[in-house]
């Protein structure tokens, strides 16, 4: 049987019958498409605000902001663009407000065949990068963000920064010079 929020008897939905359900009231498909973007969004906002509180608070508010614009929504991008976009929005508006804070990495560097010094080192190594992106004038962090780590495409990364490719191709380029000056002495 379906109803609101299930998927018809043949399998999922797909996301532009989730976008029509949702625009319609459907709170249940609004919920599945935050379930497929929720972590992508989430490692973007933590890669962009530097901290992992800020990169849910980022989100929960992109996605509150979301469901309220979903009727404006003209579907000329993908959702998961559209998306992309609010939270590129909402941490410039946190950086508006605040300086960058340093983030805790991911993922535990220690495990068991790994030494104490070679995971002092290591994260030493990963809290120097973390805390270099976070130095990064605003434009430069969020083309590098979502070029080198979210894995699009320079044109999609110029749409959604609402600039040329040729800018964003610059300010990779100066992004990664300036990483690459800020830890030239972990050699």
């Amino acid at each position: 049987m379906t109803g609101p929020g299930r998927p018809p008897p043949d399998g999922p939905l797909l996301e532009a019958d989730l976008v029509a359900r949702a625009r319609a009231g459907d709170d249940a498909a609004f919920a599945d498409l935050v379930r497929r973007h929720q972590d992508r969004l989430h490692g973007i906002a933590l890669r962009m605000t530097g901290h992992p509180e800020d990169a849910q608070d980022v989100v929960q508010d992109a996605l509150e902001h979301a469901w309220r614009a979903l009727p404006r929504f003209r579907q000329e991008a993908q959702v998961s663009t559209w998306l992309v976009r609010i939270v590129i929005n909402r941490c410039h508006d946190l950086r508006r407000v605040r300086a960058p804070a340093l983030v805790l990495p991911d993922e535990t560097l220690a495990d068991a065949g790994t030494s104490l010094e070679a995971t002092v080192e290591d994260r030493g190594h990963q809290d120097a990068v973390v805390a270099a992106i976070a130095r990064l004038p605003f434009d430069q962090r969020a083309a590098l963000v979502l070029h080198t780590f979210d894995g699009r495409s320079q044109a999609e990364v110029a749409r959604l920064l609402g600039t040329t490719e040729s800018a964003v191709k610059v300010r990779i380029h100066r992004a990664r010079r300036a990483l690459l000056g800020m830890l030239a002495d972990w050699g």
